[in-house]
């Protein structure tokens, strides 16, 4: 006779303390050719990266996200020249320094520069991924265990886990502005994140004898 078996999906949370901020920026050039244009966009996000560093960020902290390049129009659809992007990933550990630095780094460009995102992180989520799981491994039991009254059954092995996906954090705030609406600078308050975890445990059940539900032993 086939094992009877019960599978359920459990999910946990837990929550974080912010230790880095994740800053996206993006500088923009335009000009007549291409060269010239990823020239400029070039020059410009080295000046970023260059007050960025000044302000106390290590190189290990900041990455080339991406280079772009795309032809521009005029309102009648002629070509007018290009624009080039380059994009940088900047990880800062003081969260009190962020608005600095984005002044800093508006400061050296102007408008040119764009802020794509600001994402609160933490450095090491594994303590947290560990809570998460434990919760959501107890969610799991605690409804299959319900589950296998309900059917006059109880648990007996577990006979499978699959981690379902983990969610870094809860849908993360990010912003997208120009530099003309950094003049007063952008205070960062940690407050808490929500990290969480998902599971699948497939358990053995075993018969009680009690009641109708309950299945004869093998």
């Amino acid at each position: 006779m086939a094992k009877r078996t019960l599978t359920v999906v459990g999910t946990g949370t837990a929550s974080v303390a912010p230790d880095v901020v994740r800053l996206d920026l993006r500088v923009g050039h335009d000009a007549g050719d291409v060269a010239a244009a990823l020239t400029g966009a070039s020059e410009g996000i080295a000046a970023v990266g260059g007050v960025v560093r000044a302000s106390g960020v290590a190189d290990a902290d900041i990455r080339t996200l991406d280079v772009s390049v795309s032809q521009r129009y005029d309102h009648t659809g002629a070509p007018v020249g290009f624009t080039a992007q380059q994009r940088l990933r900047v990880t800062v550990r003081r969260l009190e320094s962020v608005g600095a630095i984005l002044e800093a780094a508006a400061g050296a460009v102007g408008n040119a520069l764009l802020v794509d995102q600001v994402r609160l992180d933490v450095a090491d989520r594994s303590q947290g991924l560990a809570t998460a799981r434990d919760a959501a491994f107890a969610e799991a039991r605690a409804k299959a265990e319900q589950y296998a009254g309900l059917s006059a059954a109880e648990l007996g092995d577990v006979l499978g886990v699959v981690e379902s996906g983990a969610v870094p954090f809860q849908p993360a705030s990010s912003l997208s502005f120009a530099a003309r609406d950094m003049a007063a600078g952008m205070p960062v308050e940690g407050g808490d994140l929500e990290l969480g975890a998902s599971v699948t445990v497939t358990w053995q059940l075993r018969p009680t004898g009690r009641g109708p539900g309950a299945a004869r032993p093998e």
